[in-house]
């Protein structure tokens, strides 16, 4: 049996640029949460 050259397929690129780190997840996670914390802290 004669089987063809394997080609990988093109990598695509992504849109938009790089993807953003995981650090920016955390962030808008944490930051309304530390500001919530802080607006129902009692005075």
């Amino acid at each position: 049996m004669n089987y063809p050259e394997y080609r990988a397929a093109p990598a695509r690129p992504r849109p938009g640029g790089r993807a953003p780190s995981p650090l920016v997840f955390v962030l808008l996670i944490a930051v309304p949460a530390v500001v919530a914390v802080a607006a129902l802290r009692p005075r």
